[in-house]
């Protein structure tokens, strides 16, 4: 399998931005399937403060039907 680039990419975060970093057992499953997106956006789009680790494991395992990779996620929120 030919490696990508590496991209780099600077940006200022605002209150309420994300920055996720995670292994391709969950960014396949964000790539190929919208509605895991879709979940993960609504989980935590509209949050004031970031979730709690019991919360963010449990939405980071959120099951897709096809992707049953381990996945390794580490999340910053801008608050």
């Amino acid at each position: 399998m030919p490696s990508e680039p590496f991209r780099f990419r600077a940006s200022v975060a605002r209150p309420g931005d994300a920055l996720l970093l995670c292994s391709a057992g969950l960014a396949e499953p964000l790539r190929g399937e919208p509605a895991l997106a879709d979940a993960l956006a609504e989980r935590w789009g509209a949050r004031t403060q970031p979730p709690g680790l019991a919360e963010f494991l449990a939405d980071a395992q959120l099951r897709v039907k096809g992707y049953a990779d381990d996945r390794t996620a580490c999340a910053i929120w801008e608050t």
